[in-house]
This record gives structure tokens, sequence and C-alpha cells, in this order.
């Protein structure tokens, strides 16, 4: 009973951090207990059943066209929670796909906003590695399964060790301090957060980076980063703590 109610809380969280995305212009409100625009109410569960149905209300009907609002709402849950959980979906439509295509990484920090409420949410199936939990939409079927594989990636680890890299900043919101980075050795991109005690001088070296990137002449830049992975061992973010430029 405990679990469950754990695990309700941990989707009210989820839910209200991707509604308030949804009608506030990609705004990421971290922790969840309120969204502007919008309600979530729960019916009683049916006599014999595990099912619980949510209904998301939306209150400023300024803030997304009727006509494209459910499918919008579906398209955004199914791709951020995705990501958050390693699996593979690309948006559908083209409200969020606005959202995919910004400069500023809104991926990686709604990454960050759901870990914990995600988490939260597989409780029972921390305590019973058996237990699945299926998001359905109604007449369209399952979106994303809850099982012990997403729980792994939802287990986060932050190293202690700060190591040492070259790289080069391909995305950077300069307000929330989350982007993301080449890394040369790994040869891909992750996610980054800079930390509090990057000094402001440090900090304009992303925005360097980032503009001679762009500009297609490097941008290379070094950077001293602490690795939060998750317990599949997938790199979820770096934590950065110093970066200076590289020699050229």
């Amino acid at each position: 009973m405990y679990d469950a109610s754990v695990s309700l809380q941990g989707f009210a969280r989820a839910l209200a951090i991707t509604g308030h995305a949804l009608l506030n212009d990609g705004e990421i409100r971290k922790k969840g207990n309120r969204l502007e625009g919008g309600r979530l109410l729960i019916t009683p569960p049916r006599r014999g059943s595990f099912e619980e149905l949510i209904t998301f209300i939306i209150t400023n009907k300024e803030a997304i066209g009727a006509s494209i609002a459910a499918a919008a709402f579906y398209d955004l849950l199914k791709w951020t929670w995705s990501t958050t959980l390693d699996l593979i979906y690309e948006p559908q439509t083209p409200h969020v796909r606005k959202l995919k295509d910004r400069i500023e990484p809104f991926i990686g920090e709604m990454d960050e906003a759901l870990e914990s409420p995600l988490e939260q949410a597989h409780r029972p199936i921390r305590q019973n590695d058996e237990v699945v939990i299926s998001i359905n939409r109604p007449r369209a079927g399952e979106l994303i399964q809850l099982n012990n594989d997403t729980l792994a990636s939802v287990s986060l680890y932050t190293e202690p060790d700060i190591i040492h890299l070259l790289g080069n900043v391909t995305r950077y919101n300069i307000l929330s301090g989350f982007g993301r980075l080449y890394d040369d050795a790994l040869g891909r991109t992750i996610s980054f957060k800079v930390m509090d005690d990057v000094s402001t001088v440090q900090k304009q070296l992303l925005t360097w980076s980032l503009h001679y990137a762009q500009a297609q002449q490097g941008g290379k830049v070094y950077f001293d980063v602490q690795r939060v992975v998750s317990a599949k061992g997938t790199i979820k973010r770096y934590l950065v703590h110093a970066i200076s430029q590289a020699q050229s």
C-alpha cells in the first residue's frame, strides 16, 4: 500500500512537470508540485482493477490549441519520459519537435527534472522486480512500460572522481546552466550541468566554445567534470566544475 502511494506521487510529479512544460513554452518546473494552466485529477479505480485513470484538464485555453493539445501532450510525455528511461522515441508532432530543435538543450534539463519522480514511480518494481507498470493512452494503447530495466535507467550515482576531458559545446542555456558538449574521447555528445563553483570568466568560455563550434572552427576547451551514471553504466550527464581553454 505504501509502495503504491509513493509510486502514484512520483507519477503526479512527473505528469505535472510534463504538463507544465507543454502549457508554458517549454518552461521546466523541477519540483512538480504544481502546474500552471492545467489540473491533474485522479478517478477512483474500477472494482477488481489495478488501473488508475488520470485526467489532464487544460484550464488556460490560450496556452495551446484544443485541436492539437491531446496529441502534443502524449507526444511530449512519450519523448521526454523515453529519453529519461533510455528508450528510443522521436517526437512526431510539430509542437514537440520545436522543443527538440531549440538551441537551448530542453531535453537535458527535462531529463534531470524527471529522473527523481520517475525513480519514485518505480517503487513497487524496486520491491519486486517482476512487477511492470504500463502507461496507456485511452483507446490508443500503451505509451511506455516501466520495468526492472527502466528502473536501472533512473537509479543514478555521481562518481566522486573528477576527470579531465577535451571537447566543445554544442548547445548551452546561459540561464539554466544546462548544455551539451562533444566529448572528443568518447566521440559523441553528452549533456552537462554547470556547477556553482564555476566562475563567470570560465562560463564565458562555454559561449565562446559554442560560437566557434558552430562556425566550424573547433571551439575546443578543457572540462573538469564528475560523471553521473545510471545502474546500467550509462553516462547521464557531466557535472562541470572547471573550464579552461585548450592551447592551439
